[in-house]
């Protein structure tokens, strides 16, 4: 059991947006979560916001965790109470959005540079972008991280975006797309061509060749002592 506090945007939302925190309370209550909810902290919609943040983060400090509710981003609170969760080292989770939803691709191809071309499971975005756990590096055998998650072009392998949560992954990988605006898909489309045709100039291997140790000249036998 965790104690989690409650963060998200209130000011300017109908109801001060109390019906997504007690939503999100109900929720990680019904797992067994202690949780401190700033919509039962401060019920009254009349205080003032100072007011209510000083009581707010007093409950914070208390707590193992914050659970950052859809759009916290542009409250000034919320923004205020992430970096300081983020400062004492606290866990910070993230409420899942609709819109980081994604189709479920069984498999991806995806040449990955370092390992290959590989079948990596994971998910659908945009551009033909695959959404997958990152892999360990330096792994003999391809293995994958529990708590990273990173956004790769199906076609090249390029990494577009990483994050410490398919969430965080997603919305990295959508803040880099508005960046380019209505140029990303020429970009990925020309580093697409690139790719293949650098691929398409590497020299063919042969179906079932396998790969041999360069040759290690003998050693000399040690004279008797």
């Amino acid at each position: 059991m965790q104690r989690i506090y409650i963060a998200g945007p209130m000011t300017g939302i109908p109801e001060l947006n109390f019906p997504a925190f007690h939503a999100a309370a109900a929720a990680l209550r019904a797992k067994g979560h202690h949780v401190e909810n700033p919509a039962e902290i401060n019920a009254d919609p009349a205080a003032q916001w100072l007011d209510c943040m000083r009581m707010d983060i007093a409950r914070l400090v208390t707590c193992d965790a914050v659970y950052m509710l859809p759009g916290w981003q542009n409250s000034r609170g919320a923004l205020v109470e992430h970096t300081l969760a983020t400062g004492l080292g606290l866990q910070v989770m993230h409420a899942r959005q609709p819109q980081d939803r994604a189709r479920r691709r069984t498999v991806a191809r995806c040449d990955c540079r370092h390992y290959g071309e590989v079948a990596v499971p994971g998910w659908t975005l945009a551009c033909g972008a695959v959404l997958h756990r990152s892999p360990l590096a330096g792994e003999k055998y391809r293995q994958f991280s529990d708590d990273a998650w990173t956004v790769t072009d199906a076609v090249s392998g390029a990494r577009m975006a990483c994050g410490s949560s398919m969430a965080e992954a997603v919305r990295a990988y959508r803040e880099r797309v508005k960046m380019y605006g209505d140029a990303w898909a020429q970009v990925v489309a020309d580093r697409r061509k690139k790719y293949l045709e650098d691929k398409a100039q590497r020299p063919a291997r042969k179906s079932g060749a396998k790969r041999t140790r360069p040759a290690v000249a003998a050693r000399a036998p040690r004279a008797a002592a």
